[in-house]
C-alpha cells in the first residue's frame, strides 16, 4: 500500500468521525432551538451555524461517499470493449476527476479569500470560515483520487 493509499485511509477516517461530530452538533442545536422558542426565547444564531454545519456536512460527506465508491458507476461498458478499452476509460476518468477536484479547489480557495471581508449575519465571523470547506473538502477529494490512481496502477501493473 503506498503512502497516498494510507493517507487517504487515514483522511476519510477522520472525516468520518468529524462528520459524526457535525451531526450531532446539528441535531443538538436544533433541538435546543426548539426548546427555546418552546420557552418564549429564540436562538438567533442556531439557523445560521445549522446551515454552516450542513453545508460542510454535504461537502466532507462526498468524500466519504468517493471513498467508499458510493456514486452511481457505469458498471459493464468497459468489460464490452475488453480490457485494455476499460483500463483506458478508469484512467481517462480519474484525470479528469483530478482536474475537476483541482478546479474545484483553486476557484474554492480564491472565493474563501474574496469571503474574508464578508461577516455572518448573526455570529459576525469572517464568511471564510464556513466557506473553508469547500477548498478542504476538494483536497481531501484529490487525494482519494491520487489514492485511486495508485491502486489501479498497482491492479494493472502486476
Amino acid at each position: 500500500m503506498s503512502t497516498v493509499q494510507r493517507l487517504s485511509g487515514a483522511l476519510n477516517a477522520a472525516v468520518e468521525k468529524l462528520l459524526m461530530v457535525i451531526g450531532v452538533a446539528i441535531c443538538a442545536i436544533l433541538f435546543a432551538q426548539v426548546a427555546f422558542r418552546y420557552a418564549g426565547y429564540s436562538l438567533g444564531w442556531s439557523e445560521e451555524v445549522s446551515r454552516h454545519l450542513l453545508v460542510a456536512i454535504t461537502f466532507l460527506g462526498g468524500t466519504v461517499a468517493y471513498k467508499r465508491a458510493s456514486f452511481i458507476g457505469l458498471q459493464g461498458i468497459g468489460h464490452f470493449f475488453g480490457p485494455a478499452f476499460q483500463r483506458a476509460v478508469v484512467l481517462a476518468l480519474q484525470w479528469l476527476t483530478l482536474a475537476c477536484f483541482a478546479l474545484i479547489a483553486w476557484f474554492g480557495a480564491g472565493y474563501t479569500i474574496k469571503a474574508a471581508e464578508h461577516t455572518s449575519a448573526s455570529l459576525q465571523i469572517p464568511m471564510s470560515i464556513p466557506y473553508a470547506v469547500i477548498p478542504l473538502a476538494s483536497l481531501v477529494f484529490i487525494v482519494h483520487v491520487l489514492a485511486d490512481m495508485a491502486a489501479t496502477r498497482d491492479r494493472h501493473s502486476r
